[in-house]
């Protein structure tokens, strides 16, 4: 088998269904036996999609093409070596890289009649527990910016009725009008303190005791004002506190380890196995979130997770794009010996986001269900496609 063309497809929803920057950016890597895999890059928030189509086609062009799309570790080893930029690390190139490597890793599956996880050995798991995410978005079909403590509680007593005993919630990421907020780095002033800790009980009190909490920091705050938040909610059964400090720099996570009260993840914005290492070998990470779409696809995330074992670590594979990324979670996460949590991210209910495929993924009280459809079981639908702008590049003749 021979691959013979590489097309992206991107589809910009910014600003419907209160999606306020989510350009989905998606890799079909074509063969010559008509089968065809799809993959996606694990940049649809923020600034950084309109650059990773290009560069999955620079990468395809340059190295895949003509490639027998089996030998996934091959294909990895040589867009991390001979491009010369992977070798030093990039969000753009790595996102790339994961839309070609998960691609393939589909073309497998279809072709061999398995889905992904059983490719990668493990049994189909019973369903997996997930976490209602980002609830500050938030959460149902028609999401809104939540601002007032009172409609943090009103979205954790929904989520509570949709069946999760766990959510994930940013109670620093918007003011009081529910616009995002400034001035979050250094020391955090009394009022701000106040009214972080109102949104957290106000979450606390809509879910009531026996379901978990995980508190989103984003990367936004200090290592001074992450400790001030650990100390400030640490009474509230928080499972633990995600992206403490900005990824730049292992230090500032390292100190706030050391002192935090309540356990650490981190890892949606890191990539490979060497991007974790650092935190496993000190010790200061509680549990790693890989974004597969970012960290190097599926042959890299199974490395990663496996890494993690080996430190006695668990996984929660951070998901946040296209019913896809969400597709590619989950075959991950059921191909891991060290699953913990999936993660439900707000977006995922939106109807835009989630009529771009055939597949509607969504869990039943709290629990998904892992797909048993060969490769990642997702078929893009027709009108969606039509809709989106493709680019693409093929293999001479």
């Amino acid at each position: 088998m021979k691959i013979t063309e590489i097309e992206v497809l991107e589809a910009d929803l910014s600003g419907r269904d209160g999606m306020a920057s989510w350009r989905v950016v998606l890799a079909r890597v074509h063969t010559d036996e008509g089968i065809s895999g799809l993959g996606e890059a694990g940049v649809t928030y923020g600034t950084g999609a309109p650059a990773a189509g290009p560069m999955i086609l620079t990468l395809g062009e340059r190295f895949v093409l003509g490639a027998d799309p089996f030998h996934t570790d091959t294909v990895w080893e040589s867009l991390l070596r001979r491009s010369v930029w992977a070798d030093g690390g990039g969000p753009i190139v790595y996102a790339a890289m994961s839309a070609i490597d998960s691609a393939l890793w589909d073309i497998k599956g279809r072709a061999l009649g398995q889905p992904v996880h059983q490719l990668l050995g493990r049994a189909t798991p019973a369903p997996l527990r997930c976490y209602a995410s980002q609830l500050h978005l938030g959460w149902g079909e028609n999401g809104r910016w939540l601002g007032e403590p009172e409609q943090y509680t009103e979205a954790a007593v929904q989520a509570r009725e949709d069946g999760y005993d766990c959510v994930k919630v940013n109670p620093i990421m918007m003011d009081r009008e529910g616009k995002y907020a400034t001035g979050l780095r250094g020391i955090l002033t009394p009022a701000q303190r106040k009214l972080f800790r109102q949104r957290m009980e106000a979450v606390r009190e809509g879910l009531g005791p026996d379901a978990d909490i995980i508190l989103e920091l984003n990367a936004l705050t200090s290592t001074a004002g992450a400790l001030q938040i650990a100390e400030l909610v640490q009474d509230l059964g928080i499972l633990f506190i995600e992206e403490p400090t900005h990824n730049n720099s292992d230090h500032a996570h390292l100190k706030t380890a050391r002192k935090s009260p309540i356990p650490l993840a981190i890892g949606e914005r890191l990539y490979t196995r060497w991007g974790f290492l650092p935190y496993l070998e000190a010790g200061a990470i509680d549990m790693i979130q890989p974004d597969v779409c970012l960290v190097g696809g599926i042959s890299e995330a199974h490395r990663v997770a496996h890494l993690a074992h080996a430190y006695d670590v668990g996984v929660q594979a951070h998901v946040c794009g296209s019913p896809l990324a969400t597709a590619i979670a989950l075959q991950f996460e059921a191909g891991i010996p060290n699953f913990d949590i999936h993660e439900n991210h707000a977006y995922t209910l939106r109807h835009a986001n989630r009529e771009l495929f055939e597949e509607d993924l969504q869990p039943v009280n709290g629990k998904f269900a892992v797909p048993t459809r060969p490769g990642f079981g997702m078929t893009l639908r027709s009108d969606a496609e039509q809709r989106m702008v493709k680019s693409s590049v093929k293999l001479a003749k």
